[in-house]
């Protein structure tokens, strides 16, 4: 079933797609995972409410594996663009991407030319990824806290905003999970002003 949230704003709706591992959809099904970056139901509708107070609206999509061609045995990662390419593929089989796709995983992800990244969005396109597998923590409420900042922040991207200057702001870029701990959960004055225009 899929389970449609309408935010203050519902001019833009975002497609929120858990596309997860095995034991990521063991966690979403409530079942018990040894992994502390998978994230449950209730962490899912965090996300869910995070973006509704961006002024979107949510369409919260089945949560399904991750492609089996996009991992790397080596790294014992998967690739990014696999997946990203497996979404556009589902979608548009589906009637094509006519809204945001936000691709959110407990995989620990990678590029060509990266080690890992926590994050991936097209700037002003159609498609972006969040991965939680970086920010695991012993403080639940913490790794939360990280998941919503870099889900907001690839939404920001996939809206058309470019990194931030402000450290306290959202669209920052994190260098490292202190950046990502020290900055607020919320978009600065400048960057809300142009998110405000992008949603029209």
């Amino acid at each position: 079933m899929v389970n449609v949230f309408h935010g203050p704003s519902v001019a833009l709706k975002i497609l929120l797609y858990p596309m997860v591992t095995a034991a990521g959809l063991k966690r979403l099904q409530g079942q018990p995972s040894r992994f502390s970056f998978a994230f449950s139901t209730e962490e899912l509708d965090a996300v869910v409410k995070a973006v509704q107070a961006a002024g979107c609206g949510v369409e919260l999509l089945p949560a399904e594996l991750l492609p089996q061609a996009s991992y790397h045995e080596g790294r014992r990662q998967y690739r990014c663009l696999p997946v990203l390419d497996a979404a556009r593929k589902k979608l548009s089989h589906a009637g094509g991407i006519r809204d945001k796709l936000l691709l959110l995983t407990d995989a620990d992800l990678y590029e060509v030319g990266m080690n890992f990244t926590g994050g991936m969005a097209e700037l002003g396109g159609h498609v972006a990824i969040v991965s939680a597998a970086r920010f695991q923590s012993g403080d639940r409420e913490k790794f939360v806290g990280r998941l919503l900042k870099e889900c907001l922040h690839e939404l920001g991207h996939l809206l058309g905003l470019e990194h931030c200057r402000d450290r306290d702001c959202v669209m920052f870029l994190s260098r490292s999970i202190a950046d990502s701990d020290i900055k607020a959960g919320n978009f600065c004055g400048k960057c809300r002003s142009l998110l405000g225009r992008a949603l029209g």
